[in-house]
């Protein structure tokens, strides 16, 4: 395990913030061995870390995090996990294929969500006052963007050029400019937005945002990513959770967990189809498959293209180098970003130095 190690850019960090292999039991459905995500990296809430073959359920790997987890992001390549142990204020880096914490980044403040750009160049995580800019390459920090107040939700843009984030607190969506690392404009949506979810071929960015009061509906908005302007609206229940579109960009599925269900839309027509009465914080769905993936605690339940119930992973304690075990309750699933361009360095820690000039 690697020596955790606090980096120097920490203290611009703070100072903007303050200006602003083991085998568990499973129950599942065999499914078809070409899917197109082969793994699921499902974190649980006390940063506990399993590896899901999707194929038959198995848990291939094992980590712990050592940390309460907020947001997750996987490098292309699929050959490192950064968890985000939010409530201590590091970035942890897991070898997902031998279950070794790899690295771990201190940053003196609390953090919430991250995400990967799709060149892997780059991993963007919020926090209160800004969002931080790490170089996976080295796993140093190189930038903090200030945003709006309270950043939340993060996505990036296809075309890696433009990183959104949710500003709870302005009820704005910024957008930052990855090569300069600065935000340049903000589109108004409304209520307290929370979490984030772009289109695959970039074009519709959806916000979901909470509402002050809690019998008040919170909502889904669309923003047309050509224009930058809200160009619909649903209200879908008390809440916002996390957020995912498949594929095709025809569906969209949202994790209401006060309600204890999950809203599925229509993109075209911002309207409710179906909701499922399924207790999950969190959904996936990874670039080019059609399951649809939800941390349901000690499960993690895998939805097919018609919304019936393909497969149930039960994830079941393990020992953890711990005297007695701890329970596991998956709050985050993660796949690695759809990689885009020539010539794609996938990023690793430990390698080489980028030598792009970018933030």
């Amino acid at each position: 395990m690697a020596k955790p190690r606090l980096v120097a850019a920490v203290l611009a960090l703070s100072a903007a913030f303050a200006a602003t292999g083991v085998h568990q039991g499973h129950e599942y459905t065999t499914t078809s061995s070409a899917s197109v995500a082969p793994l699921a990296y499902v974190v649980g809430k006390t940063g506990l870390v399993q590896v899901v073959d999707t194929r038959n359920g198995t848990v291939l790997v094992q980590a712990d995090t050592g940390g309460r987890a907020t947001g997750v992001a996987v490098s292309p390549d699929g050959r490192r996990l950064y968890v985000v142990n939010g409530w201590t204020g590091a970035i942890t880096v897991v070898d997902p294929a031998t279950g070794e914490i790899v690295d771990r980044l201190f940053t003196q403040v609390q953090l919430s969500h991250a995400v990967m750009r799709p060149d892997g160049q780059r991993l963007y995580v919020s926090a209160g006052g800004g969002v931080a800019v790490v170089d996976p390459e080295n796993f140093q920090m190189v930038a903090v963007v200030k945003a709006g107040g309270q950043p939340q939700g993060l996505a990036v843009h296809p075309n890696n050029k433009i990183l959104y984030v949710a500003n709870s607190q302005d009820g704005t969506v910024g957008l930052i400019d990855t090569a300069t690392a600065f935000q340049t404009s903000a589109v108004q949506v409304g209520g307290l937005p929370q979490h984030l979810a772009i289109s695959p071929d970039g074009k519709r960015l959806y916000v979901s945002a909470m509402r002050l009061g809690g019998s008040t509906p919170g909502t889904v908005s669309v923003i047309d990513t050509t224009t930058n302007q809200v160009v619909g609206a649903v209200e879908v229940g008390r809440g916002a959770g996390s957020i995912a579109v498949t594929p095709d960009g025809a569906t969209v599925y949202l994790t209401l967990p006060k309600e204890r269900s999950v809203v599925v839309l229509d993109a075209a027509t911002m309207t409710v189809r179906e909701r499922l009465p399924i207790d999950a914080p969190s959904v996936a769905i990874a670039p080019g498959d059609t399951r649809v993936f939800l941390a349901t605690g000690t499960t993690t339940t895998v939805l097919d293209s018609t919304n019936a119930v393909l497969t149930t992973y039960r994830m079941k304690t393990g020992e953890l180098q711990e005297a007695r075990p701890r329970p596991f309750d998956a709050a985050l699933v993660a796949f690695p970003p759809q990689p885009t361009g020539t010539g794609l360095r996938t990023s690793s820690s430990k390698s080489s130095r980028s030598s792009t000039g970018s933030s």
